[in-house]
């Protein structure tokens, strides 16, 4: 089978929608399928790549890029390539030529859903809570939704929470969850690399009785990333032997670093920034718990990631919880009281208990692996071509 998987964003850009492209692309050509990433061009693209087609494409919103959603060159280049299934991944740039060329060319189209674009939109376009840019931005998102996940076959929803938005949307195409799968293996090593957990604590100045919580991912405020600094930095006077580590960029990055200069503990918040896709294994298992207070996550891929690394999470409640977050592997909050006895909860467990507690993330992790996520996309693709006939 040859498959295009259309995106735009892709390496090297650090995400979601990424890791879930790469991960499926290589995972469909180790079962013997010919897969290719179209995606836009990127000032740090690697100079050379294998299957992965690049247009012209300008910087949007942040770190965000977009290109025009028609290409002929591409389109005459893919139809000699004979693809016979789309898949796209985004709903905009790309992922419109890739509905043009599936219809244009009688071939299934598949539409993977990641993104609930409401919460980005509002924090890019500064909607305040009840104010009209966010009923116009809910009703644009609704629409736009709805119109490109009805032009597909199949819809491919990670989990129930974004199953629930796409038919609160008008979505009336089947909708299958699949949720995204993850290369643990690239986990697994790094949790056995004690020399490098060694290196980047000594790095920060981490000793190794010390507490290290991370948050990794996009630096911005649909994450809720200022109120978990914030919670943070004010209960570093209660835990001297605590610190909090910032891997990732975005647009919040510059008002994290002034909350950080101006506290008194700001020798123990540490913004790492953004890192090469090959050392982030190696930031998970530098660390003793993940934390996120993000609201906006159709699936939370970085909260499996940190779960493969053997770290407990500690995270907002959000439906995209359900079925990764127990009460073995993990704590939640849903304000800055229960954050306050979450936190204590886990900063005053006894050794045995975190060790419990890092077996039970390692184990739950383990029902996300990548090759059961590739065989069910499979299923997809195979139900598509069904319905065409």
């Amino acid at each position: 089978m040859r498959i295009g998987l259309m995106t735009d964003a892709y390496y090297p850009q650090i995400g979601g929608v990424s890791t879930s492209t790469s991960l499926l692309k290589n995972g469909l050509r180790e079962r013997g399928h010919d897969a290719f990433v179209i995606t836009t061009t990127d000032p740090e693209q690697p100079e050379t790549e294998e299957h992965v087609f690049r247009v012209a494409s300008a910087p949007f919103f942040s770190a965000k890029r977009l290109a025009q959603p028609y290409h002929p060159r591409l389109k005459r280049q893919l139809e000699e390539i004979g693809l016979d299934i789309i898949h796209t991944q985004t709903e905009f740039g790309i992922g419109d030529f890739g509905r043009f060329f599936a219809r244009k060319n009688k071939i299934p189209h598949i539409h993977t859903f990641h993104t609930l674009y409401e919460d980005w939109l509002n924090d890019q376009l500064r909607a305040k809570e009840g104010g009209i840019k966010r009923r116009l931005i809910h009703q644009y998102v609704r629409i736009e939704s709805r119109r490109f996940c009805n032009a597909a076959k199949v819809v491919i929803a990670p989990t129930d929470k974004t199953e629930r938005v796409l038919l609160s949307y008008g979505v009336n195409v089947p909708i299958r969850i699949i949720p995204t799968g993850i290369d643990l293996q690239r986990f697994y090593s790094a949790r056995d690399d004690i020399r490098k957990r060694k290196e980047i604590r000594d790095r920060y100045g981490v000793k190794e009785d010390d507490r290290l919580l991370i948050y990794l991912g996009r630096i911005s405020q649909e994450k809720q990333i200022e109120r978990l600094t914030v919670y943070i930095e004010k209960r570093l006077k209660n835990w001297p032997d605590m610190h909090f580590m910032l891997v990732g960029s975005g647009p919040a990055t510059n008002h994290i670093k002034s909350i950080i200069v101006n506290s008194d503990h700001k020798d123990r918040i540490h913004f790492v920034g953004p890192v090469l896709l090959e050392d982030v294994p190696q930031y998970y298992a530098a660390s003793d718990l993940f934390l996120s207070a993000s609201q906006s996550e159709t699936q939370g891929l970085t909260y499996i990631e940190a779960l493969a690394s053997g770290l407990p999470i500690f995270v907002q409640e959000d439906d995209c919880l359900s079925g990764v977050l127990n009460k073995e592997n993990g704590l939640s909050f849903n304000d800055e009281e229960s954050f306050d006895r979450g936190l204590a909860t886990l900063m005053t467990e006894p050794e045995d208990k975190r060790v419990l507690r890092s077996r039970a993330a390692i184990a739950k992790a383990r029902e996300y692996g990548v090759r059961s996520f590739v065989s069910r996309v499979l299923a997809v693709y195979e139900e598509a071509f069904r319905t065409e006939k």
